[in-house]
């Protein structure tokens, strides 16, 4: 019987039907096909080529894959089972830090070339990537720039370490120990050091840290580090001072000084020390070293009695009705409800030269009421009030203190000059914005947000953090009718 041909040209309706049937007996007979993990083992499947094929077809999307499956795996283990999880997750984590590093470094060398070839930022071609890759780190953007210049190390100077990372030998912290050491040699010592590192794996790993970290400045210290030839000016350039709270009574001075000035500082508090012991004084060693680096820097004698301008934000019911929910000085963080009403009402014993500066919030969200202004510039009130909103770098993951008032939108593209359009930025993040194809825009939010889309297209959003009034607490004000503290005259 003759068959009718399709004009189509894609074959008959026979053929077609031929196919269905084909497809229909394959599928029955693999119903019958044992697919399983052991089955598959026992007909000759090699596992380490199946998951190389694998990763070489599905690329990123199989890295998220097996991280699902690593986070699924069963947890009822022997104690002998349990504890070599334990160190095949670090030698996974190990493994996954060198490839995260590998495919950082080709980013940046993709990125760069990409740059150069167009002409653009011929200066600083790798300007935001560093940047791009912290941020998918969960990091502050600032570290970026550290983790390439690791990356690339790791990459290109340092093979031996970046297969010892990759096969377990090391974990990411002694990585980082060695390169810490070894990125101020020249190439030529920073590569046989590297080797020797690992020719001489049974003495120099399995230390700790510390004593890794003091075998390799051994080392390095043969072979002249340029680093440690100026030893008294290095030391003059990094120092630093830095002060932050560490919790809600507390702030902690720490910093690092050349060895003279560190020994003077440690000489004078000795002395003060020792003078205000031999005179009677109460107050224990500490204390005095304190009061004495206070009067020192400010040259005010009692601290309890300092003169300050205070920018804080609380709720009418904290100031008004005894509420306990926390208030948020600015400079400092949130303190509590009772903290916040002393500041308010001052000390009358001892008056301080304290004005406060009240900044509403809106009910239900927490958002600072906003401000409109027409200059170019973030000055004035409108300045003290983004600061206050934002509290830190508005950056994703960055927590660096707020050193620049930026433009969302910038100003040369039509961007206002207002708190909608204001945000609180550290200098580097606020330079790092200017990268190709790096855009922000403000969005709706029940708190001031921003979308900041990354060179690489990645969008994050950020918002202000929560201020007083956001919350709901379960809790009663202070006394039924608590009279709001009386204010100084």
């Amino acid at each position: 019987m003759a068959t009718s041909s399709s004009s189509s040209g894609y074959g008959s309706i026979a053929d077609a039907d031929l196919d269905d049937e084909l497809f229909a007996d394959l599928e029955a007979d693999l119903e019958f096909v044992d697919l399983s993990y052991g089955a598959l083992l026992g007909r000759g499947l090699d596992m380490n080529a199946f998951l190389a094929d694998f990763f070489a077809c599905t690329g990123v999307d199989g890295i998220r894959t097996v991280t699902q499956a690593v986070a699924d795996v069963p947890l009822e283990l022997s104690p002998y089972e349990a504890i070599e999880g334990v160190g095949a997750l670090e030698d996974l984590k190990s493994c996954a830090n060198a490839v995260q590093a590998e495919i950082a470094c080709a980013h940046e060398a993709a990125v760069t070339t990409e740059r150069t070839r167009r002409g653009v930022l011929e200066k600083n071609p790798q300007q935001g990537i560093g940047a791009d890759v912290a941020m998918a780190r969960h990091e502050a953007p600032r570290s970026g720039t550290r983790e390439l210049n690791y990356s690339r190390m790791l990459c290109q100077s340092l093979p031996f370490t970046k297969a010892g990372l990759k096969f377990g030998v090391i974990n990411d912290a002694e990585a980082r120990i060695i390169y810490r050491v070894l990125k101020d040699l020249d190439e030529a010592a920073r590569t046989e050091l590297d080797a020797r590192l690992f020719m001489e794996t049974h003495t120099c790993f399995g230390l700790g840290g510390k004593k890794l970290e003091a075998m390799l400045r051994h080392w390095a210290l043969a072979y002249l580090n340029p680093a440690e030839a100026d030893l008294e000016a290095k030391a003059a350039k990094d120092r630093y001072v830095h002060v932050y709270p560490i919790d809600s009574h507390r702030m902690k001075i720490i910093g690092i000084v050349p060895t003279e000035v560190g020994a003077a500082l440690a000489q004078v508090l000795a002395r003060e020390i020792a003078s205000a012991q031999a005179a009677g004084d109460t107050r224990n060693a500490a204390q005095i070293a304190a009061d004495t680096v206070l009067e020192g820097l400010t040259g005010i004698k009692d601290f309890t009695n300092i003169p300050v301008t205070l920018e804080l934000v609380m709720t009418d019911r904290t100031l008004m009705q005894g509420h306990p929910e926390p208030a948020f000085l600015q400079g400092y963080g949130v303190i509590s409800a009772k903290k916040a009403r002393e500041l308010f009402a001052g000390n009358p014993a001892k008056p301080l030269a304290t004005w406060v500066r009240r900044l509403y919030t809106a009910p239900g969200t927490g958002d600072l009421i906003a401000m409109d202004r027409k200059a170019r510039l973030f000055t004035g009130g409108l300045k003290r009030f983004i600061t206050t909103r934002d509290q830190f770098c508005r950056t994703p993951f960055c927590t660096g203190k707020v050193q620049h008032l930026d433009h969302v939108v910038q100003a040369a593209l039509g961007g206002e000059t207002c708190a909608e359009n204001g945000g609180g930025r550290c200098a580097w993040c606020n330079a790092t914005k200017e990268s190709p194809g790096w855009s922000e825009i403000p969005v709706p939010g029940d708190r001031h947000s921003i979308r900041i889309t990354t060179s690489s297209g990645h969008s994050y959003t950020s918002s202000a953090p929560r201020m007083p009034g956001t919350e709901d607490y379960a809790v009663h004000p202070m006394g039924s009718r608590a009279a709001p503290p009386r204010r100084r005259q």
